[in-house]
């Protein structure tokens, strides 16, 4: 889990920042990113190598504006909300620097990955479906295609306590488990097509990993 802020706004910069669409309708503030991934090691050597795929979940809700009859900035809130939802799946190649904790027992583990992203992304109305534009006969989803790179460093928590890792080991086939800290960079810009809107962005995220 993790704080993010898509980047949506980036594509606006001759538009004031205050009337750029992101942040008039769901303001600068990060809201909780939440994501599980699942990694199947191809090689051990020096360090592991592994393959990754992985999926989250992102939702931000603020009310809806009353549609402005002029053509002007929308400026007044209406008693409905709307919501912007991201659900985000990647691909990473995942090397593992394991080698000192596996032969000389210490617990730091960098790492480090890279990959593919797909993000499919909806945006609801006051009504709770997806939003459309009858003038265009468009509607509110889509998805958005990008890539990543992330480092960063696992502590092995069996060395607090190593007879509960053994028993957790034997009842469950956790063999590991770690805490890790990672830092990211999401690069979700439909990879240089204009039709798809920028939803990546450079976070840190924590969490626990278990190693079987």
């Amino acid at each position: 889990m993790g704080p993010y802020r898509p980047d949506i706004d980036s594509e606006f910069g001759d538009v004031p920042e205050a009337q750029r669409p992101h942040q008039l309708y769901f303001g600068n503030k990060r809201r909780l990113l939440s994501q599980i991934e699942l990694d199947y090691q191809i090689w051990n050597g020096f360090g592991s190598l592994g393959i990754g795929a992985q999926v989250g979940y992102f939702r931000e809700t603020a009310k809806a504006f009353v549609a402005p009859t002029d053509g002007s900035v929308p400026s007044v809130r209406s008693g409905d909300d709307t919501r912007l939802m991201l659900v985000p799946t990647s691909l990473s190649l995942v090397y593992r620097l394991d080698v000192a904790a596996v032969r000389l027992g210490i617990p730091l583990v960098p790492y480090a990955k890279a990959g593919i992203d797909w993000v499919y992304w909806s945006v609801a109305n006051g009504n709770g479906g997806v939003a459309a534009d009858k003038s265009t006969n468009s509607k509110g989803r889509g998805d958005a295609t990008g890539y990543h790179g992330a480092v960063g460093l696992s502590l092995l928590l069996d060395i607090f306590d190593p007879g509960a890792s053994q028993e957790f080991d034997a009842e469950t086939g956790v063999n590991h488990t770690y805490l890790f800290f990672e830092l990211a960079r999401y690069e979700i810009n439909g990879l240089g097509s204009k039709a798809q809107p920028r939803l990546g962005d450079t976070t840190w995220s924590a969490g626990f990993m278990f190693e079987f």
